[in-house]
């Protein structure tokens, strides 16, 4: 117990896991014993023999990865012999990178095979203690029943892939159910429990997991420091120095490694033999049924040079071919098998090929002979073309004749066969006819993409391959039709012959042939994120089989438009800002991971993911424009169109093989339809189609006001401009007023307001009677609930109308003008009013002549008395 207690603080065990061999415990010496923290094991974990332990939900309730970098034989979980185990429940548990499972030897043990083990441990070998009667307890987590699993009566699997797996942040590889970016995994790296895209600089790549440690926690681990990561061992080619008391590794042009006697029967003992170079023994194979056998072997044995004594495989089920002993170029036999065999290969069911062509041209073989028997794929030309490297040649007691290849077809017959390749799914294979009394078969199978490995007659068996038999009634030349062909593919055909008198067997040479290319399938959208309020970026795959004859995409993007009337048809000014906010908060970003006959970027979702909003949309499927015969979208492509430099429609044509493009220009928090076809020199696609919405902008639907007025009565009109940049359509504005309030009181009152629809432009309300307001316009759309500018002034403009104007000046004419004529009248009055007497006369002088006489006016004047 007291070495179990220094899990307390662990995040990882570089390493493995061994909980073991506590005979005594009880359930109460578990009640209170828990380790949330650790989340991860390099190696295997086992555990065995704990006596008490009810469930493992509460002492490693966060252990989400077991990598398997080493195995205990096969397999990276075992739970055995656990006698009061009642469930296993690690329920946070969702990947096994390496090696199988074991769950047995528990008698109460329950929820074991309710638990989808491939999903967390894909491609191993599961070995689970049957259900007992008394676990038959149903899940209820999905309707759907090939991911109806749990843990227990509470807790569900956790998927990483799939309809079922959760919705997490680029940055994690799961992750908790509220919250995506509550990571259980890192994808990339992890420092301080936190997800990073690189380790900071002051910090080490620990090579058993992908965790940044200091300096100091690398020498803890008994490692050290070598190309900004913590080492335990160096890699191949290099070799451990210690310089100055520091442990370093230096590269070596003849570093090797030798090794003993090799027995070759579990992954840990395959990998074991990674470093081997030269083999100072025998090397002894002997895989009964390994899953991925052959591609671990490829990648451990592919160092093994030479062999000091003997090579024996025997009893391998999953061994097809020698070809991972692909650097082999010596067997010494300085001890031989039996005194007599350097090379002995027995009962291998499948094994089709030995070694690799350019192996057995420069193999040495120094002593021996060789033994071959019951290998029933192994053609007898495969064996002869390795016999002659060997100085002693095999007796028929060596390679016994009829137990090697019988089962192969390896008699092999030479036709004129000829394929006439109709279109790109029919075609017609014509041969002749050796004689009549033998039964003939046409055999096809369509070519793997990417496979590089020829096809040999061996695999060519009416299990794998399609079978046409040809019928008795023929002439020397016979057609027989090829029928359902996938376009843009490779085909290989032979014909096998049947002698039932002689019970013969024998198969025509093969012959490959490819389909027309014709329409090529559509792209599939794999990502469709938008990274700002003007930017998206679409990324595709292209279908495997069609990918080497695309030679562009077409790519159309059209803004959807949206009705006026649908806007106004809602009364925005009731509804709930919730009820607003919530809608397609998820069509920002939608991802999806390809089917299997697409290309495959990476495993998991990435790229793009990294810039992806809360909230993403992983879809099901992408909208493909499936309309036989005819489909609007494949055809009707619009012009390019912006308004204000924002784009409307926009079609481009992407010339090469691309898988992403990024389209700019777009308008803030608007939906775009994004339509994308893949041509060939001939023809393009269906249309591959998708919505997704821009971010929106922070600093736009903001309007302005223009113009105001004021009444005595608190009669207030506002006039404003809408907003240069909305965030979608403008769904309502809001006018707010505060009447003879000052800037600095605001956060202590609430303003008055008026909602009005989002197509108004002017409005005028009825407030209380001030001399001056402050007043400002927020608009609602479908991004922003309020989004207003500062606070406007406004005051009382002393203006009359024009009607009291033009009233008053009416007046003021007419008073001016009855003024101006009477004073002219009176001044005419007085002008002919001359007095017959100077009344100056009395001040003037005699010798001075009157200033007026009466003779000036005698000539015009008339004067009555």
């Amino acid at each position: 117990m007291e070495r179990l207690m220094m899990l307390e603080n662990c995040t990882i065990v570089v390493g493995n896991l061994k909980i073991s061999a506590f005979e005594r415990t009880k359930p109460e010496d578990f009640k209170n014993l828990s380790f949330p923290k650790l989340k991860e094991v390099t190696g295997f974990m086992v555990v065995y023999r704990v006596a008490g332990l009810e469930t493992l939900s509460t002492l490693l309730p966060n252990l989400t990865r077991i990598r398997g970098n080493t195995l205990l034989v096969d397999y990276a979980l075992i739970v055995y012999d656990m006698f009061n185990l009642t469930e296993i429940s690690l329920y946070n548990l969702i990947k096994i990178d390496r090696g199988g499972v074991i769950i047995s030897g528990g008698p109460l043990t329950c929820y074991v095979n309710t638990i989808d083990w491939n999903a967390i441990a894909p491609g191993a070998r599961h070995v689970l203690s049957k259900q007992d009667k008394y676990c038959n307890f149903p899940c209820t987590c999905t309707a759907n029943s090939e991911t109806n699993r749990c843990w227990n009566n509470k807790k569900c699997q956790i998927f990483l892939e799939g309809p079922d797996s959760r919705n997490c942040s680029r940055k994690c590889l799961g992750c908790r159910n509220t919250n995506s970016s509550s990571c259980n995994l890192c994808r990339d790296f992890t420092y301080k429990e936190e997800c990073v895209s690189k380790c900071p600089n002051h910090t080490l790549v620990l090579s058993a997991s992908n965790y940044c440690i200091t300096l100091d926690e690398c020498l803890y681990l008994e490692s050290w420091a070598w190309n900004n990561t913590c080492v335990s061992e160096c890699p191949k080619h290099f070799i451990q120095f210690i310089e100055a008391g520091n442990k370093t590794c230096i590269p070596c042009h003849n570093c090797y490694q030798t090794c003993g006697n090799l027995s070759i029967q579990t992954l840990d003992t395959i990998q074991n033999a990674e470093k081997c170079v030269y083999v100072n023994g025998s090397l002894t194979i002997h895989i009964w049924s390994l899953p991925n056998a052959m591609d671990e072997l490829r990648h451990y044995l592919k160092n093994i040079i030479e062999v000091a004594d003997y090579i024996k495989i025997y009893g391998s089920i999953t061994i097809t071919s020698l070809d991972f002993l692909s650097s082999l170029q010596r067997i010494r036999g300085q001890i031989l098998y039996n005194g007599l065999y350097s090379l002995v290969i027995y009962d291998m069911p499948n094994l089709q090929s030995l070694f690799l062509p350019s192996v057995i041209q420069n193999l040495k073989v120094d002593n021996g002979t060789l033994r071959f028997y019951r290998n029933p794929m192994l053609c007898m030309q495969q064996i002869k073309k390795l016999t002659q490297k060997f100085p002693a040649m095999p007796n028929e007691l060596d390679i016994p004749q009829g137990l090697n290849g019988y089962s192969g077809s390896c008699n092999e017959i030479f036709l004129n066969l000829t394929i006439d390749v109709k279109n790109e799914t029919f075609a017609a294979a014509s041969m002749y006819l050796l004689s009549k009394g033998v039964n003939y078969t046409v055999l096809y199978v369509r070519v793997p993409h990417g496979l590089n490995t020829s096809i040999v007659p061996e695999t060519c068996s009416d299990s794998e391959w399609f079978a046409i038999s040809v019928p008795d009634d023929f002439n020397d030349f016979v057609t027989v039709p090829l029928p359902s062909l996938h376009p843009a593919s490779t085909y290989a055909l032979c014909l096998e012959t049947y002698e039932p008198s002689s019970r013969h067997l024998a198969r025509s040479n093969i012959v490959k042939f490819k389909t027309h290319v014709g329409k090529p399938e559509p792209p599939f959208i794999t990502e469709l994120v938008a990274n700002s309020s003007n930017l998206i970026v679409v990324r595709w795959v292209d279908h495997i089989d069609f990918r080497p004859y695309i030679t562009h995409y077409e790519l159309d993007i059209n803004l959807v438009d949206i009705n006026e009337n649908n806007i106004i048809a809602r009364d925005y000014c009731k509804v709930i800002d919730d009820d607003v906010y919530e809608i397609d908060k998820a069509r920002h970003a939608k991802v999806m991971r390809p089917p299997m006959n697409y290309e495959r970027g990476c495993e998991s979702m990435c790229g793009i993911l990294s810039t992806m909003p809360v909230g993403a949309m992983v879809e099901d499927y992408f909208d493909i424009c499936e309309t036989i015969g005819y489909c609007d979208d494949d055809f009707n492509r619009s012009k390019n169109y912006s308004i204000d430099g924002v784009v409307k429609s926009l079609t481009l044509d992407i010339n090469g093989q691309r898988n992403e493009y990024h389209v700019g220009g777009l308008a803030p928090f608007r939906d775009y339809k994004f339509r994308l076809r893949a041509c060939t020199k001939d023809s393009c696609s269906r249309t591959a189609k998708e919505v997704v919405r821009t971010l929106h902008l922070e600093n736009a639907d903001i309007a302005s006001i223009i113009d105001y007025n004021i009444y005595d009565s608190g009669l207030i009109y506002v006039k404003w401009e809408p907003p240069k940049i909305a965030n979608g359509p403008i769904l309502a504005y809001t006018i707010e007023i505060y009447p003879n309030v000052k800037v600095s009181h605001l956060n202590h009152l609430i303003p008055q307001r008026w909602c009005v629809p989002g197509n108004k432009t002017s409005h005028t309300v009825k407030s209380n009677k001030a001399s001056k307001y402050l007043v400002r316009i927020c608009t609602t759309t479908l991004a922003h609930a309020y989004a207003c500018k500062n606070w406007h002034k406004i005051e009382i403009k002393y203006e009359l109308e024009l009607w009291w104007i033009g009233l008053l000046f009416g007046l003021f004419i007419t008073v001016f003008s009855w003024v101006t004529g009477w004073r002219w009248r009176m001044r005419k009055r007085k002008s002919d009013r001359i007095p017959l007497f100077d009344i100056t006369s009395t001040y003037r002088q005699e010798s001075e002549p009157p200033a007026i006489m009466l003779s000036d006016f005698t000539p015009i004047h008339n004067i009555y008395v």
